[in-house]
């Protein structure tokens, strides 16, 4: 029975209240199981299981409750039970809920990544949606960027739910008080961290014991110091880690400990620890996602709090935020109520979505649907990488990479920072990584 789901729902919240990932809080254990339509009128209606990220905040957790109410407000005829859980594929947990005997939900938003998805498609835990995509028209109802991201295979089993724009957040008052204001180029930053760095301010800081975190810095670096063309032919091509502009990007990263611009103890610093420096102005500046204006909303740090983009290192060149596909959805093989998914999937990409959600100045994500691209954000933060992404944006490699060359590039990025490998052993133990993805026929593939 689908009440199954909701009790080992319940179960793995409970298990992993002291994790952490990208999308999610560590300390939204007890409260993350919630039926935002429950109540009066319900009963004998169809049920809509859903499993979504930890909830970073309550903040974020009341914007869920307003989408749900949304949607049945559209939809009175189904019950929806959302429950806020460890979607990362990487811990297993996901994995092992899909396989056992366990009625699974009928959607699931994970974090998102070819080889993420792959993991669960290759064993069959998850359905190809090709049919829906044709049935519904959802190319047409999602950015191209989005679309052509998931395309590539012979089939889709996804459906992109945002895109990423990790950016350099930083505090406004720290700026004001030392009279440093945004560069525009590589000459701005660098004397921007020196000016800061003098003043006794911690000019960036990094939790770089979680590797995605640090990976969200390095994917900036690599961004300004390589270019996204370079980091292109990396991810789809027959780019080498341990090219030329990539161990440069590796020694940029090593300078810049050196400098004192990151602290030697960043690799000891969780994310958590790193986004607390930012927002009680022990820091800075945070290389991060849009994900943290839920934090910066929840502690009502919005007039200190601003973002831009890190410029190229290039000249000539403009960059732009890196990332890719940031939450996506995914259609468990045995779920009970595809036509239920197929409903809320719908409404995911339609224009009452993304009014809702974009209405909203606490809303930290930027849709991937199309119906959002007409409706200016309420929050200044998500305007402007929403604005910085118009064009394009780079890669994130971590959501493109096979898992070999991901452990690898987690573990020698932390070894860099600590002082435990050269740049150049860094991505040569990268490319080696990747090597082994490679022979074992992982391979991302471009529509």
């Amino acid at each position: 029975m689908k009440g199954q789901y909701v009790m080992s729902g319940i179960i793995v919240i409970a298990l992993l209240s002291g994790c952490s990932s990208p999308s999610g809080s560590p300390n939204t254990a007890a409260s993350n199981e919630t039926d935002p339509s429950a109540g009066a009128g319900n009963t004998g209606a169809q049920t809509l299981d859903l499993l979504v990220p930890n909830y970073y905040n309550d903040t974020e957790k009341k914007l869920w409750e307003k989408v749900v109410n949304k949607f049945k407000e559209l939809h009175p005829d189904i019950k929806v039970e959302l429950v806020a859980g460890e979607v990362k594929v990487e811990s297993g947990k996901l994995t092992t809920m899909l396989q056992s005997g366990v009625t699974p939900p009928d959607a699931i938003l994970i974090n998102a990544g070819p080889g993420r998805v792959k993991t669960l498609s290759d064993v069959n835990l998850i359905k190809p949606l090709n049919e829906l995509y044709t049935k519904n028209k959802w190319e047409e109802q999602l950015r191209p960027t989005a679309y052509e991201l998931v395309a590539g295979e012979e089939n889709i089993f996804e459906l992109p739910h945002t895109l990423d724009a990790i950016m350099v957040f930083y505090n406004k008052d720290i700026f004001d008080k030392h009279g440093v204001t945004t560069p525009a180029t590589k000459d701005e930053f660098m004397s921007m961290l020196e000016k800061l760095k003098e003043a006794g301010v911690s000019p960036i800081t990094v939790g770089a014991r979680n590797g995605y975190a640090i990976g969200w810095i390095f994917s900036n670096i690599m961004e300004s110091v390589a270019g996204r063309e370079a980091v292109e032919n990396l991810i789809y091509g027959d780019g080498k880690w341990n090219a030329p502009e990539f161990v440069k990007a590796a020694e940029t990263l090593e300078d810049w400990v050196k400098q004192g611009y990151i602290p030697k103890e960043a690799v000891t610093l969780t994310q958590a620890d790193s986004k607390f420096s930012l927002l009680s102005k022990r820091a800075a500046m945070e290389i991060e996602g849009t994900y943290l204006i839920s934090d910066i909303a929840d502690q009502k740090l919005e007039d200190s709090m601003a973002a831009f983009t890190m410029p190229s290192f290039i000249e000539g060149k403009t960059a732009s935020p890196t990332g890719g596909i940031g939450l996506t959805w995914v259609v468990p093989s045995k779920a009970e109520d595809e036509d239920l998914a197929e409903t809320w999937l719908n409404f995911v990409l339609s224009k009452d979505f993304s009014e809702i959600t974009l209405g909203d100045p606490t809303y930290n994500l930027i849709p991937a649907s199309s119906s959002s691209a007409s409706i200016q954000p309420a929050g200044a933060v998500l305007a402007q990488a929403i604005k910085d992404i118009e064009n394009g944006f780079g890669y994130n490699p971590t959501v493109f990479i096979g898992p070999e060359a991901k452990e690898a590039y987690y573990q020698n990025l932390q070894g860099l920072l600590g002082g435990l490998v050269t740049p150049k052993q860094a991505m040569d133990n990268i490319e080696a990584g990747a090597v082994k993805d490679r022979a074992a026929g992982y391979q991302v593939k471009k529509k």
